[in-house]
Parts: C-alpha cells; structure tokens; sequence
C-alpha cells in the first residue's frame, strides 16, 4: 500500500503544482492512531481521534526536544522527527455502529512557494502551528486571506480540499465532501500557513501564522514578514473498500460529515542544519519532488521506514478501530451548516504503559571487526551484506521466522543448534542457515531493515541478507545436519513443570513431520512462557527444543514417541535451570486449561422491535454444514450477475458465531456464514454459489473465532454455515 500512496501523490500533483514550482515530498506511515493532539491538548487525551505520522514517540506532551530522542520516524527523511496529523475518517453505519476507514499515513509537501521564496527559512525549534478549523461544517466565503491590489485574497476556507480519485475519470477538488464513490480513494487535503510573525513559537489563535495571498503562492502580510517552506499534507482514504449499501455516511473523527472541519497539525522535529540545508539546496530548485536528488535530505532517507519504524501500541486506553458503538469522546455527528464545538466529556480514559524506545540507535557492523556472542559463548563474525540468490535460498540449511523477535544472536544460535556455521537474516525477520554463501555482496545499505527483535541490529532487506560466520562454537551443541550430536555442557535436572500444566516426558519431533504444529521462537524462552503462549492461543499440548523454540498445537503426531529425559538437555536461553528440549526433542507438556472448540449446532440471537412496548424476540440459526467457498462469488453472498443484496465483514480481535448471527440478523438475513476465524458473511439465497458440502465434513471448518477460543468459525476457504429458524 505505501507504493498506491506515492503512486497517487505524484498522479495528482499536476493539479496544483505547475511546473515552475520547486518542492519536495515524502512519504509517512502511520505513527499512532488515537486521541492525541500535544499542540491543542497537551499533556490531556484529546476531543476526537487522530491519525499521527512522524515520529515514533509522539505522545500527549510531546515537544521538539522529546521528538528529537524519538528512535525512528515513520517518515522517509529520518533526520525529520517532526509529528504530523490529521482527524480519522469513519463509517458510520445505518445500525449507529462505527467502523474506521483504512489509511496508510500522510503525504507530506515541503514547497517553495511565494513572491519571497529566494529567502524561504526554516522552522525553528519549538514551532508548532493548526491548520483547519475541527469545528466547521460549511463553507465561509466571507474570511479572507491578507490582499493587496497587486496580490489578490482567497477564502481562508480554501485551503481545504478534496478530490474523489477515480483514475479513468479524473475529477475536480471541492471544498468539501461531495463524493465518497471513489474507486481508487477519497484524497484530502490541507495547506498550512506559511507566513510568520517571526516572534511567537505558538500563540493558541493561530495569529503567530498567517497565509499566503493565495494560500498556496502570493505574498505574505506585513504583520507576519518571514516566509516558511509550504507544507501541504495529502491523505488518502481507502473509502471504495467500505460496503455503503446500507447508506451509512462517512464522518471525521470529531463527527463532521461536510469536510469543511477536516484540519491538520504540525509540530516541528527537523534536525535545523538538516532542513536548512534542504531549503538552500532543493525546495527552490528541485522540481522533481524525488528526496534522492536533494544531498542533505537523501543522506538519511530510509526506504524501509515502514517496517523499520512500525506504528506503535496504543497510548490512550481505549477502542478507536475496528467496530465502535460511537465515534471515540464525546463528538456527536453533525452535518451544519453552524459550526459545532468540540464537545467535552466528564471523563476521559487513562494512558497505557507503553516501551520507552527513545535514544535506541541501529549500529551498522564492520566486515571482518564486528562480532556478536550467541548463548553458547560461541563468537559470530560479521561477513557482509549478500543478494539473495534467485533459483534457490542463498543459504539453503534451516530457517524460520519470527516477526517480532528475530536478532543475530536469535538467528545464531537456531543456525548453530541445527548444526550450521553460517546465518543470515533478511526482510527484518527471517533466519536462515548454511555452511558457506556464495551469491555476491551488496553494498551495506540494502541490509538496512532493523531487527524485528531487535531495533539496534541490521536484518537484511529486500532479497538481502545480513551474513555472520560462527568462527568459535564455545559450549554449544554441536550437530552435523543428518549426524549424531553432543553437548559441551551440563543440562539442567529440574522436573519441568508450569502453571496449568501437566508434564509428559521428552519426546522425539521431526520424524517424518512436525510433532507440534506452531511454533514461536525466543531468546527469553522458558516453560512459563511457551505455557502462557499455548494457553493464550487454546492448545492442547506445548512443547521446547533447540532452546528457544516452542511448539504448540491440538493434536501430537503419532510419529513422536517418548525418548529418555537426558535427551531433552539443552537450558532454556532464558533460564538456565530448566531443560528445553534437545536436538529434535522436545520437553513436552500438556495445557490443563485447554477447552475443546465446538461447532454450536444452534446459535440464538435477539432481535427489538422498535414500538412502545420495545419488542424482544428471540431466533435461531441452526447449523447446517462446512461448505466450501463459492466458484461463482462467494458461498454466502451475491452471486455473479445477480442483483440480491448481501452483507460482509471482518473482526480480527472479536469475531464469534454468535456476532456473526446477530448482525446478520439485524440486517434482515436469513444465511450466516463464518470463514477464516474472523470473517462474517450473510445473505437470503443460501449457499448458491458453487459451494458444497467438505470433503473432510465438519473437520475442515476447525479455525478458532478470533473472539471465542470455545468456537470454531469456519476454516481456510471453508465456511461454517447456518440458517434462521422459523
């Protein structure tokens, strides 16, 4: 997706841009999501919801200072910490229910704009500035810019816009929402002040700025004399991907409907020489917009600073995506024409607890200096960057991947128990082993993805790999793959236990497949651990080997017997008095807390009819069978070239049969249908659509509800369907 947003940004930019004008342009992805606004409500939870790009500790009392110790951004320049943001769309739905509109950050604009724009400067630290008024709801024709006889104003109220992207019918801006049928997204847009007083960092008013004359060119007035670069922000909403036959209506976060309130926030995090740099050099002369033709601005460009500088748990202790009852706070959804206040709640949630990352810093390592020290003791020498090879892995041995726990020494010492002396990582997660690499280098910034594990290492990057060669084992178990193996240390000999759970013994794994079925990895292992992850996920078995890796699942592979408990020698990496298993052995346990999913064979749901007495009646759907996915449309939907309404929708965190049920039941469907976990589908035909009943019966619809770790919600490409009772 973040390839569409750039695709789109320089699709539209000859509609405002001519191509005298100089600028630069980058992509953000998404920060934070949630009721943040550190300008407007500092150190309090905000009115309404934001979507945050920019720096990766933007918080409630952020400032240039606290930006500037923040360990990433999510924005391409990395010497740009600066936080931008902008209100979150919804979907308000027929029911009252909300659902957030997807979105994948904030293009930003830096512009040489204006009649002075030889001496454009930059924004100094501290500097924070709202464009936008949250409260509007229609527009105002009578609120000028400052003019002159030679420099004409322009409605403030411009420098708001929309565009209804539609690639094969391009469409003209609008003040406001007028169209949400947009085939390839809903773009809004927002163009700030560029005009300072030269005194005041931040005044609440907003006086501190002024807009140009013609908001995106012209002249500044007298009273603000200094000239800022133009920063103009472009967001793209994914409005086509929302199902709008209910005739619901999108609404912004602080429930404007109109557009007119849509508004956005800056607050400076630039590195000064940085920025100063960019300005003298590219944002008068660069009329590319590409980063990577401006020196001072392309020296700290990350192509990875999506994965590298991900979006962060939630500050504010509370929902904001997903299905919502109300729009988050206190904003009722008002469509004007009168402005509409911020509302105010009597309370407000409380702040989570989340990871201080601020001050981490990747180091770059040295071919041939620098070294790593796995858990054995052995000593891992950095080798370089390689390509991955094209036929075939570069490193062909074992593998895995952990998407949020991969390191060097994570990587080592999986390679080193399999029995390798090379590893290398690539895509930020993944771990591969061999004996010797022979693919060329590559130059070190392609291996420039952070460790999912560790955001101070290297991981490789897009078909790279970040190389290490094991130059001394130390006590490590030594195996030559298809070989015997031995140990040059003592293994734990403490009767493993752990909470809600009963212990088996050390069984063999990997004798014609796997014994267990997931798996998760960790430097920290111990039987606590892979308990609670076995008991969080509803498995009925759990099991430990090579150290580190834990395996879960519900049913143990007749092919794994039990062997002798010295097999199951090797300390856990994250407590060396307990044993974790061996060399395909696995100290395996059973979780006492495990509840056996079902299929409910009748699901009830009620149903108020809205009269003076209010109505509650109670229906069932009844099971009827796990059928495959249609080959015409979907099993449970509209059939191809058939004009029947039907309703779909996806929970990640929530879905049960019985949500699915009810919503489809108060949207007046008769067929259900849950599919992979978390997808619901309704319809009034049934299952029509080139469905059949599975070949493997019930037993293929053995997903656990994302919701219910008691039910089964259908399975890949399988639905579980049902039908209303009457």
């Amino acid at each position: 997706m973040k390839a569409s947003i750039s695709l789109s940004a320089a699709l539209s930019l000859g509609s405002w841009v001519g191509g005298a004008h100089a600028y630069w342009r980058m992509t953000c992805g998404i920060a934070q999501i949630g009721r943040i606004d550190p300008i407007i409500n500092p150190d309090e939870v905000s009115g309404h919801v934001h979507l945050l790009s920019g720096a990766s500790n933007i918080n409630t009392s952020s400032t240039y200072d606290s930006l500037n110790a923040a360990a990433c951004t999510t924005c391409t320049i990395q010497k740009d910490k600066s936080a931008y943001w902008t209100p979150l769309l919804y979907y308000e739905r027929a029911d009252g229910t909300f659902v957030d509109v997807h979105n994948d950050g904030t293009v930003v604009y830096y512009l040489g704009r204006g009649e002075d724009s030889a001496n454009i400067i930059p924004f100094p630290p501290g500097f924070r500035m709202l464009s936008g008024n949250p409260s509007k709801r229609s527009y105002d024709n009578t609120t000028m810019t400052y003019g002159n006889d030679t420099y004409p104003s322009r409605p403030v109220a411009d420098r708001t816009s929309f565009v209804c992207v539609n690639y094969n019918n391009e469409t003209p801006e609008t003040p406001g929402i007028e169209n949400t049928d947009c085939p390839d997204g809903l773009r809004a847009q927002i163009q700030f002040q560029s005009c300072w007083d030269g005194v005041n960092l931040y005044l609440p008013d907003q006086s501190h700025v002024a807009y140009l004359s013609q908001i995106d060119n012209g002249v500044c007035p007298p009273t603000h004399p200094y000239l800022f670069p133009h920063l103009f922000y472009e967001v793209y909403y994914s409005v086509a991907t929302i199902d709008t036959s209910d005739g619901g209506r999108f609404v912004f976060s602080q429930g404007d409907t109109t557009g007119y309130g849509f508004h956005g926030d800056f607050l400076n995090g630039w590195d000064i020489d940085v920025l100063t740099a960019g300005i003298e050099q590219c944002v008068n002369d660069d009329t590319t917009g590409q980063i990577s033709l401006c020196p001072p601005l392309n020296d700290s460009q990350d192509n990875y600073a999506s994965t590298n500088c991900p979006q962060q748990p939630t500050l504010v202790d509370e929902q904001v995506t997903g299905v919502l009852s109300k729009l988050p706070g206190c904003n009722e959804v008002t469509s004007g024409p009168a402005d509409e206040p911020q509302g105010i709640c009597a309370t407000e949630p409380g702040l989570n607890d989340v990871p201080d990352t601020d001050g981490e810093t990747t180091v770059t390592p040295i071919v041939g200096e620098s070294t790593v020290t796995l858990a054995s003791g052995g000593v891992a020498e950095y080798e370089g960057c390689y390509v991955e090879a094209t036929n075939a892995r570069a490193l062909s041995g074992a593998s895995y991947t952990n998407s949020t726990g991969m390191s060097s020494t994570a990587c080592g010492a999986f390679c080193q128990s399999k029995g390798f002396t090379v590893f290398g990582m690539e895509y930020s997660q993944e771990c591969y082993c061999g004996n010797a690499i022979t693919t060329a280098t590559a130059s070190q910034s392609d291996c420039a993805m952070v460790c999912s594990g560790n955001r101070t290492e290297w991981c490789g990057g897009s078909d790279r790999l970040s190389v290490w060669n094991i130059t001394s084992p130390g006590n490590a178990t030594s195996t030559t793959p298809g070989g015997s193996s031995s140990t040059g240390s003592t293994a734990p000999t403490a009767t493993p236990s752990a909470a809600g759970a009963t212990y088996m013994g050390c069984y063999s794994d990997n004798v014609g497949g796997r014994a267990l079925t997931s798996y998760i990895g960790s430097d920290g292992m111990t039987w606590e651990m892979c308990a609670q992850n076995a008991q969080s996920l509803n498995r009925k078995y759990f099991g430990i080997e090579y150290a580190q890796e834990c395996w879960t699942g519900n049913t143990l592979a007749s092919s794994s017997a039990i062997l002798a408990d010295s097999t199951c020698s090797m300390a856990c990496k994250g407590d060396a008095t307990e044993m974790c298993g061996g060399n395909n052995a696995l100290t395996l346990f059973q979780n006492t807390q495990f509840v056996q999913p079902t299929i409910p064979a009748l699901v009830n749901v009620t149903n108020t009819t809205a009269t003076s007495t209010n109505t509650t009646q109670l229906t069932q759907y009844a099971y009827v069978g796990c059928y495959t996915e249609g080959s015409s449309g979907r099993t449970i939907g509209t059939p191809v070239g058939v004009n029947t309404p039907s309703y779909s929708f996806t929970n990640t965190t929530g879905m049960t049969v019985e949500l699915c049920a009810q919503t489809c039941s108060t949207k007046g469907f008769a067929w259900v249908g849950v599919e992979y976990a978390q997808e619901c589908y309704c319809n009034n035909l049934g299952a029509v659509n080139g469905g059949a009943l599975a070949s493997g019966g019930d037993g293929d619809c053995s997903m656990v509800c994302k919701g219910n770790i008691g039910e089964y919600c259908g399975g890949s490409s399988r639905v579980g369907v049902y039908h209303l009772q009457t």
